[in-house]
């Protein structure tokens, strides 16, 4: 290669290297005073967050309280009309167990007719045959 060539290639690179130094610098004092901007605005906007959520904390504390008594009123309501309901199904199967209760009876009274007359016409044979 020229001797020539070579000088103004060493001086190119030469005056590049110096041009990306400086630009280095230029750019580590932006990036810094972006990061220093930046970290600013962040703690600005956490005081304001943090406004915010304890203000929304409050009203949804609000909330949950006014909707407490709505939910207590809905189960009271609910545990009412659960109370009647059952009352009332506890009052029919009572009267359906009477009267199931009085059928009963009556197919036993007849049974042991049945079993007296069975025994009169039988007589001292079903005795002695029980006993066996």
């Amino acid at each position: 290669m020229d001797p020539e060539l070579r000088d103004a290639f060493e001086r190119l690179t030469s005056d590049l290297r110096a041009e990306v130094q400086s630009g280095d610098a230029e750019l580590r004092d932006a990036l810094g005073q972006l990061a220093t901007d930046l970290r600013a605005e962040i703690r600005s906007g956490d005081a304001e967050l943090r406004d915010a959520l304890g203000q929304l904390a409050v009203d949804l504390r609000g909330e949950i309280r006014a909707g407490d008594a709505e939910t207590r009123a809905y189960v009271n309501s609910s545990a009412a009309e659960l109370r009647a309901h059952l009352e009332a199904a506890t009052t029919d199967m009572r009267r359906h167990f009477d009267v199931v209760g009085e059928a009963l009876r009556g197919d036993i009274r007849s049974l042991a007719g049945l079993m007296a007359i069975s025994d009169e016409r039988v007589g001292p044979l079903s005795s002695v045959s029980r006993s066996r």
